[in-house]
């Protein structure tokens, strides 16, 4: 193949890649939904999902890339030609100017573009089945977290009832001592598993399921207090490094510390 052919070919793919890169992205701006709050099932489009989608437009933008690279070897000479032509000596800061110019570009849209962090502090947590919070903490339940009011009391009647657990019995005071011990921890764990708190639960949902303030919760791990109260539990353990047990513990104190005042 002779050089114009090989540029008949390149230019062939690029228009090719060009085409598709447009058509998809216009794809997943305007046809198939997105966000936290849409369900799931309707982020497909002929069989794929949104995320397939993006990840076919990335390749085809890496196949552009690669072919413009290509596109200006074989075209170097013209383009050092028509450049030199002219702007002269400068022809080669003409060049560079032109790159730095498609950079700025890039860098004005980054400068320009509006930021509203919360409207994506949320985006690729899943189906949207969490509440929404707002600047002032207040949310709104989504349909799987409501329940019925016996269904919310369930896990405290679960943490009374294995917390009054206890056998008597006439035995020797020491072996009565590391029974107790070990019934009390027993009950302990009983009533920390009774509260069936996951990394897929925000402070949100143990606020409506348990009665306990997620406020209170976040104050006593000592979380900054604008951390959102519908992000996973999961994503802020990672974060700001405590574990789930930590959190029971609290909750658990939570609920007592209510209970008593009653």
């Amino acid at each position: 193949m002779s050089r114009t052919d090989w540029k008949y070919l390149i230019d062939t793919l690029l228009f090719v890649c060009f085409l598709g890169i447009v058509l998809i992205g216009l794809l997943l701006g305007l046809v198939i939904p997105k966000g936290p709050a849409v369900a799931e099932s309707s982020k497909y489009f002929l069989g794929l999902h949104r995320h397939q989608w993006g990840n076919i437009h990335f390749y085809l933008a890496l196949t552009f890339i690669s072919l413009v690279i290509i596109h200006l070897i074989l075209s170097w000479s013209w383009i050092k030609g028509k450049a030199s032509q002219l702007f002269k000596r400068t022809w080669p800061w003409a060049l560079v100017t032109t790159v730095v110019i498609g950079l700025l570009v890039v860098v004005a849209f980054w400068r320009l573009y509006p930021r509203s962090y919360a409207s994506y502090e949320n985006y690729g947590q899943g189906k949207g089945r969490r509440g929404v919070v707002s600047s002032s903490d207040e949310y709104l339940p989504s349909p799987q977290v409501e329940k019925k009011s016996e269904e919310i009391d369930s896990p405290a009647k679960k943490i009374t009832s294995a917390s009054q657990k206890e056998i008597r019995s006439p035995q020797p005071v020491e072996e009565r001592k590391v029974e107790l011990s070990a019934e009390r921890l027993s009950a302990h764990e009983a009533e920390l598993e009774a509260l069936q708190i996951t990394g897929q639960m925000t402070l949100a949902e143990v606020e409506l399921r348990l009665g306990v303030s997620a406020n209170k919760i976040r104050e006593r791990l000592r979380l900054p207090p604008n951390v959102p109260l519908n992000e996973r539990l999961g994503r802020l353990r990672r974060r700001y490094g405590f574990t789930l047990q930590e959190l029971r513990e609290i909750v658990l104190a939570l609920i007592k510390e209510s209970q008593s005042k009653k």
